[in-house]
């Protein structure tokens, strides 16, 4: 996967129902502001409310360098993603492509799954995994959306100053930690995130030899011009 070269045309793909159609599912008021915040930062393409349906990822997520789900997941013997009206089953990841560096998925438990011998854990991030993705983050319990809304915009605030994937993850965890005190400090509300993958920043910094290079050629153009005056 290190070696792999992704060509994602486009940035940031942020997807949240909010309410959801026809299931006994809590609203996630946070989520929408959750991707709002991260599209401020990386200017993307966002589906929010009833747009955030399994047609339109399906349709227009395999062309972005971040893939951001902020939702609700199951982790029982058939791991799924809930969209506004429908849901998304790990058998169908199998079959969809993606050119993801990185794929969020803000949503509870989307690291569990079914332990087989042999195999692993056939969790979501395993589907994203296969379908092309080259980092994951995924969480290990019930999240709380206001608190994971928090972490995930730091999260982006860190990895777009080019901070690798593991160092922008941990030091927004850091940061809620403290902003937060008393029981808003238990590891349940900051902990559950994991980064399985590649840890290389999505967006690194320019080598300074490239600036020094300009330096240079700015230098000998000048110098040129005024030998010849």
């Amino acid at each position: 996967m290190k070696s792999k070269k992704t060509k994602s045309n486009k940035n940031f793909f942020g997807l949240a129902p909010v309410e959801f159609i026809s299931k006994n599912l809590k609203t996630l008021n946070s989520t929408r502001n959750e991707i709002s915040s991260i599209n401020d930062i990386l200017d993307g393409d966002t589906f929010l409310d009833f747009n955030a349906t399994k047609t339109n990822f399906l349709n227009n997520s395999s062309n972005y360098k971040i893939l951001h789900l902020a939702t609700h997941a199951t982790s029982s013997d058939n791991p799924a993603i809930y969209f506004s009206k429908d849901t998304l089953q790990l058998h169908e990841l199998y079959t969809h492509k993606t050119n993801a560096d990185l794929v969020v998925l803000s949503a509870c438990e989307s690291n569990l799954g079914e332990i087989k011998k042999g195999e692993g854990v056939f969790s979501l991030s395993r589907g994203f995994f296969y379908s092309g993705a080259k980092s994951v983050i995924s969480s290990l319990w019930n999240v709380n959306d206001v608190s994971t809304s928090s972490i995930m915009k730091d999260f982006y605030k860190n990895l777009n100053n080019n901070q690798s994937k593991s160092e922008a993850l941990n030091n927004a965890k850091r940061n809620y930690l403290n902003e937060h005190s008393l029981s808003e400090k238990s590891p349940y509300y900051w902990a559950s995130f994991v980064l399985i993958g590649d840890t290389s920043p999505t967006y690194p910094a320019t080598p300074y030899w490239i600036y020094l290079l300009g330096v240079v050629a700015l230098f000998s153009f000048t110098l040129f011009f005024y030998n010849r005056n």
